[in-house]
């Protein structure tokens, strides 16, 4: 908690431009925004909760559990707090990972699966997380020369087709400095997501997503925004600028 509310502190300090201390302490937030905006609300709740993360990290003092628990929707609340009041008027709530995504088009993408899942339409948010994934490796594709995945029926032998197509997939993954391992567990709790010339997808449902747990969800929209960073990072070192 307390390196989540130091971290919304920096983008605040940051968005300001107030000049901070060169080794300024998580405390210090307040008496410096105070300097030349509206003094920062729950300044005992954080000190409080700061006691606690020293305690620990230098003491080895572990906090009581219950109280930690409390603390929670309190922290929750002071971020909601700050964030619109100091990033003009912005709601906490709002913040998405997705945010970090450079393409427009896959950062929608992912803000509908978010949208679809929070109104309880698993089928479409994880279809969504598929075809966000998706736009990003076509994006990518038509800028790195990856190994180009054979076609359907090539040797005849389905289940050697099988096994090439998912060995060429793991290569170029690894070519692009993606985990294998978090590839292949999006790609199994995924729906199945096929690409026409012109750009119009068919969607493909392995399963009823319904029962999936929110947590997977999770986990496969934290894949795609990694993704959607290392292949930022590979552009950024070839000076290739992907489109947006």
């Amino acid at each position: 908690m307390q390196d989540a509310v130091e971290m919304l502190m920096l983008a605040i300090v940051d968005h300001l431009q107030v000049l901070m201390p060169k080794n300024w302490r998580f405390m210090d937030f307040w008496a410096e925004i105070k300097k030349s905006h509206t003094e920062p609300p729950q300044r005992i709740l954080m000190d409080s909760l700061n006691k606690m993360r020293v305690s620990l990290k230098h003491n080895g003092i572990p906090p009581n559990a219950q109280k930690v628990r409390d603390l929670l929707p309190r922290v929750e609340t002071f971020c909601e707090d700050v964030t619109k009041s100091y990033l003009d008027g912005m709601e906490f709530s709002d913040l998405s990972l997705a945010d970090l995504v450079a393409n427009d088009d896959v950062r929608n993408t992912l803000r509908e699966a978010q949208q679809a899942l929070n109104g309880g339409n698993k089928n479409d948010a994880f279809t969504k997380l598929r075809v966000a994934f998706d736009k990003l490796y076509r994006e990518v594709s038509t800028e790195v020369p990856l190994i180009r995945e054979p076609g359907k029926g090539r040797t005849g032998h389905p289940t050697l087709d099988k096994a090439v197509e998912q060995s060429v997939q793991t290569i170029n993954v690894l070519m692009l400095g993606i985990d294998p391992i978090k590839f292949r567990f999006f790609m199994s709790n995924t729906p199945i997501v096929s690409w026409t010339l012109s750009g119009i997808h068919q969607a493909v449902l392995q399963r009823n997503y319904d029962n999936m747990p929110d947590s997977v969800f999770e986990t496969c929209f934290d894949f795609v925004v990694e993704v959607s960073l290392k292949i930022s990072e590979l552009f950024r070192a070839s000076s290739v600028q992907p489109p947006t």
